[in-house]
Formats: structure tokens, C-alpha cells, sequence
């Protein structure tokens, strides 16, 4: 602003000075004692003057104007300068304006911003927990079923053309039991301490997970020796020898173990889990404490069983059980004293199916229960029908799984039967071995106690398998002793196996028990369990299993034959080969089925 007021001052003067010039005659400015050079400029003839020439006055006047332009050109340039920071000032203030409404928008945002991350960091927690416990077992701290089959997809879709991965299932035998005695919580902190041994074996290609219950699971990559791999596994049975000292107590825990390989056992997680799964089935089904790789030879076995056991269910449903029925002779009489039921299966598919194929399935799996009362129920009827028909003295004998005895509806059961068919108790015998006693044999003792009140009696099976104690003979409500058929088999053609034998039969004689040898195949066994006072016999020399309806046909053709065609000869051996041919006669002139044939053949 003063710039341009000077530039307008000096504009002035120079105009001044162009008016004022006459030719020949300029006024000396100087000469003036008034600063102000407009007061100076006295336009009259007093005043001092000298005449300049003309040549000079031009130039003068050339830079006068040349003077007055440039001022004049400053003073314009100045004034759009002054116009142009007006202009500008007016739009930095709008700009300001703008400026601080942008501000004041961005620490608007910048709070937002600021708030959406802290609810993000909130969220981003919840879901890092989420995802913890999605694949953490909250137990052990360790990867638990989800996070192992992740792992595992990720392992086949990244694995090489040479490589092999081992997946190994830990298994702990016998927890429940462990478990059910110490309490979930100690149980809980037992399984803690499974999972700190486990780790002590653990190398840097190898995966540890807690696969669910009492199973755990490790991949193990890039396996290259299979001597190695056992190696780790016999180092995992090494540590578990070792007690685990829980609330003060010790426990002893084994681990059945099953491995597969991959890609050689399953190109997909399912079947590799698959595979998993039957080479563990293997290794219980050894004994436990030990350890199985999958085999496809093994595997179809073990299918085969698995696929019998869902056909076990439907059978059930189906009603195609049987009971069949094999006699059982006295020695001394020759006669028929009793029978004992045989469960058979008649697959609708297959025929009819001995039960060494289907029993022990349906024992582990417990279908034994539903199938083992099926037996009962027809047992006790066609005892009761025998009673009715005359037979009095006849007695029906049953055999009796660990399961069934052990199943809580067990006493109930036989109770509610006997009521409802109103069968006389005092001819049921329960065939039962000493498996049944020897975990827990005060339950054993009291189950027992209660089925002789009712006037039950029992059968020692299989006796001189196992480990034949005595103490079970002794404090077992035992009646009856029955040699295992193995003895039989090879009793004629071994001195020692026959000492044995007869020593068994002398044994339970001076304890009052009754013996009966089953599996009697030959005359000559017959003959030499005469000889060693042998009180009951069964087995095919004298009739195979028969289903029911022939079971009443040689129940009574034996009693017509014993009272009518034959004399009872005092030696027993005679008698037995007596009544074997006479049978022959008998039934081979009846014509009945090819079962009986059979006998007579063998006779």
C-alpha cells in the first residue's frame, strides 16, 4: 500500500514536470526552499530560470518519459499485485475455513479411527480365543481333534512323491476303569500327565495332538526308516512303565498303539483315519500293551467281522437265531439226563452259521445281552415242555458269557423269566468259566448266591484252559466240572494228557463234584472215560446239536429204546456200544434226518 502510494507521488511530479517545461526553459527544483517540489514549481517571471539547448532538452525529456512509463508500469503491476493478494487473501481465508473444517473433520475420523481399531483389537482377540479353543483341547494345551485333521489335510496336499508320514494312535488301556475308580477331576490330571510323557518322545518332525477321551495322535513327517519309527514307539512303551502318582496313589497305564502310513495306507483323510482306526482294532484285539501297523490282509478280516456284526443287529430284529440242542448221557445209565442249549445263526444269505464265527463278536460288542436272553426264554420253555411231556428228570444247561453276568439286568432277568414261564429252577444249569470270577470274584460269589437261591446250579467249563485255580473250585458255588475239550482231543494219543484227565476226574470226586467230558468223538474215548468213572459224556458219537423238534425225536426214541429193545449192561462201555448200534437201527429204520445218518456213521 505505501509502495503504491509513492509510485502514485512520483507519477505526479513527473506529470508536473512535463507541464511546466517551455521550450528553451526548464525551472531548477532545487533552487526552491520548499521540499515539496510542487510548492517549488512558481510558474511566473520571477522566478529563476535557464534556458537549456535543445538537444539537451530532449534528452531530458526522453528520460523523463521513459521515467514516468516505468513508474507508471510499476505503479499498474503494483496495484494488480495489490489486487491479486486481496484476491488471494480472501481465498486463503476461505481456504483457512476449508482448512479447519478438513481438521476438524480428520480428528473427527481419527477418533473413529481410532475407536473402530480398539473395537477391532477387541474383536481380533475374541476371534484369536475362538480359534484357540476350536483347535486347542482346553485339558492338555494341546491340538486337539480339529486342529490334527487340518494339520493332516494340509500334510497330504503339500506331501512329496517320496516322502512318507506315520500317523500313530495312542490309545490308553483301560482308562475308564482308572477313571471310573479315581474320579473325573484326578482323571483329568492323569490325562494331563499322558500328555507330558508323550512330548518326551516328541522330535522336530513330529505332530502331537489330543485326538478326544483317552486318545492321542502324532504325525510324524518325513519318515525314512521304519527301524527308527519302532524305535520311538518301543521308547513310548519305555516311558509308560513307570507309574503315574496321582493323589498319592500309583497306576500302571499301557497304551495300545496303531499306525498308518501315508500316502501307502490312503491318499485322504479319511481313509487314512479309517485305516487308523482298524490297525488300533488290531492291537486290542491282541491282548492290548502292544502295537499294530494296518495291514490290508488283516483289514479285510477284520471288515468282514465288522460287516458280521452289523448283520448281528439285523439278525436280531430278524429273529434268526436258533437254540439247538446236543444230549448230554450218563455213563452208568446210558441215558439221556439232560441237554445243553446251543445258540445257532440262520443267515438269511449264508445258511446256518456256527457260533465260534459270530459269538465272540457279539460278546465284545455286547449283543451278546439281547442274544443271550433269547437263549434263556427258549431254553427255559422247552425245559418246561420236556417236564410237561414226561421227563422229570431232564436238565437243560446254558452257557454263561462274562458279559451277560456282568450286565446289571442280569439277576433281573432270570428272575422275571422264571416267573413268567413258571419253569422248575432246580433243572437249570448256567455253564459258566472262570473268566467270569477272575477280576472280581465277592461279585461273582454274590451273583451266584443269589441264582442258587432260586435252586440254579452251576458248571465250571472249559476247566484246565485257563489257570484252573482251585481257590475258585473252593469258594464258587460249584456242582459240576467240565473237562475242556482240547484234553479229549488228545487224551488217547498221549500217556501224559491221559494221566491228566483221570487225575481232573479224581480231583473233583473228592470234592463232590460232578464231571462231564464233552467232545467225545471215538468209542475209544468213550471206553477209557468209563474206565476212569467219567459221570457224564457228550459229544458226536452220540448225537450232533439237533434244532428242536429232532431233539424231542431222540429224547424220545432213546427212551423207548432204553426201556423196550435193550438190557442195561453193568459194564459201561458195553452199554455205550449197545445202545450206539441199536440206535443205528433204530434210526437209520425211522428214516429221519441226515444228522442222524451222520452219527450212525461215526458209530
Amino acid at each position: 500500500m505505501q509502495l503504491r502510494k509513492k509510485l502514485f507521488h512520483y507519477i505526479i511530479i513527473m506529470i508536473s514536470f512535463s507541464a511546466v517545461m517551455i521550450p528553451g526553459k526548464v525551472i531548477l527544483a532545487s533552487e526552491s526552499s520548499d521540499p515539496n517540489f510542487l510548492n517549488a514549481l512558481v510558474l511566473n517571471d520571477k522566478t529563476d530560470y535557464f534556458k537549456v539547448e535543445k538537444p539537451y532538452f530532449y534528452i531530458f525529456c526522453g528520460i523523463i518519459s521513459v521515467l514516468t512509463i516505468l513508474v507508471i508500469i510499476l505503479y499498474f503491476r503494483n496495484l494488480k499485485k495489490s489486487k491479486n493478494e486481496k484476491l488471494l487473501n480472501g481465498k486463503n481465508e476461505e481456504l483457512v475455513k476449508d482448512y479447519l473444517t478438513i481438521e476438524s473433520t480428520y480428528n473427527d475420523v481419527t477418533e473413529i479411527h481410532k475407536e473402530l481399531k480398539e473395537q477391532y483389537d477387541i474383536l481380533k482377540a475374541k476371534d484369536e480365543k475362538n480359534i484357540k479353543l476350536a483347535y486347542t483341547d482346553y485339558l492338555t494345551e494341546l491340538p486337539n481333534r480339529n486342529a490334527f485333521i487340518k494339520k493332516l489335510e494340509q500334510i497330504i496336499l503339500t506331501i512329496r512323491k517320496e516322502e512318507n508320514v506315520a500317523i500313530m494312535n495312542i490309545d490308553l488301556d483301560n482308562f475308564k476303569v482308572v477313571n471310573d475308580s479315581i474320579g473325573h477331576a484326578l482323571g483329568d490330571e492323569l490325562l494331563i500327565d499322558v500328555s507330558y510323557r508323550l512330548k518326551q518322545v516328541l522330535d522336530e518332525n513330529d505332530y502331537l495332538a489330543h485326538y478326544e477321551g483317552d486318545e492321542f495322535v502324532i504325525i510324524t513327517q518325513n519318515v525314512e526308516d521304519i527301524s527308527a519309527y519302532e524305535d520311538k514307539i518301543k521308547k513310548l512303551q519305555k516311558i509308560f512303565a513307570y507309574p503315574f502318582v496321582i493323589s498319592q496313589n500309583e497306576f500302571f497305564i499301557t497304551l495300545s498303539i496303531g499306525v498308518t502310513f501315508a500316502p501307502k495306507d490312503g491318499k485322504t483323510v479319511q481313509a487314512l483315519l479309517k485305516n487308523l482306526d482298524l490297525a488300533m482294532y488290531i492291537a486290542k484285539r491282541r491282548g492290548k500293551n502292544t502295537y499294530c501297523y494296518f495291514d490290508k490282509a488283516i483289514s479285510d478280516r477284520v471288515m468282514e467281522q465288522m460287516e458280521l456284526q452289523s448283520e448281528l443287529k439285523q439278525a436280531i430284529e430278524a429273529e434268526e437265531f436258533q437254540v439247538y440242542y446236543q444230549p448230554l448221557l450218563g455213563m452208568k445209565t446210558n441215558q439221556i439226563n439232560g441237554f445243553e442249549a446251543l445258540i445257532r445263526w440262520n443267515h438269511s444269505d449264508k445258511g446256518l452259521i456256527e457260533p465260534a464265527e459270530f459269538l465272540p463278536i457279539a460278546e465284545k460288542s455286547g449283543l451278546i445281552v439281547p442274544i443271550g436272553e433269547y437263549v434263556f426264554r427258549e431254553a427255559f420253555l422247552q425245559l418246561k415242555q420236556w417236564m410237561e411231556n414226561g421227563y422229570p428228570s431232564i436238565d437243560i444247561s446254558i452257557n454263561l458269557s462274562v458279559r451277560q453276568f456282568k450286565d446289571d439286568n442280569f439277576l433281573d432277568m432270570i428272575d422275571q423269566l422264571i416267573d413268567e414261564i413258571k419253569v422248575d429252577p432246580t433243572h437249570i444249569i448256567f455253564e459258566i468259566t472262570e473268566e467270569i470270577a477272575k477280576h472280581d470274584i465277592e461279585y461273582a460269589i454274590s451273583v451266584m448266591e443269589r441264582l442258587s437261591e432260586y435252586g440254579i446250579r452251576f458248571t465250571m467249563d472249559k476247566f484246565g484252559r485257563g489257570y484252573s485255580s482251585m481257590y475258585y473250585l473252593k469258594e464258587l458255588s460249584i456242582q459240576k466240572l467240565k473237562i475242556d475239550k482240547s484234553f479229549i482231543d488228545t487224551m488217547m494219543d498221549s500217556r501224559h494228557d491221559k494221566k491228566l484227565v483221570e487225575a481232573i476226574i479224581k480231583l473233583a470226586h473228592v470234592l463232590e463234584l460232578e464231571v462231564i467230558a464233552e467232545g467225545i468223538e471215538t468209542m475209544e474215548q468213550a471206553k477209557f472215560l468209563s474206565e476212569v468213572e467219567c459221570d457224564k459224556v457228550q459229544g458226536f458219537l452220540y448225537s450232533k446239536p439237533l434244532p428242536r423238534s429232532d431233539a424231542n425225536k431222540l429224547l424220545s426214541m432213546w427212551e423207548d429204546l432204553t426201556n423196550q429193545e435193550r438190557d442195561v449192561n453193568t459194564d459201561a462201555n458195553q452199554a455205550s456200544t449197545d445202545s450206539a448200534e441199536t440206535y443205528q437201527e433204530s434210526v437209520e429204520n425211522a428214516d429221519t434226518n441226515q444228522i442222524y445218518k451222520e452219527n450212525v456213521d461215526e458209530l
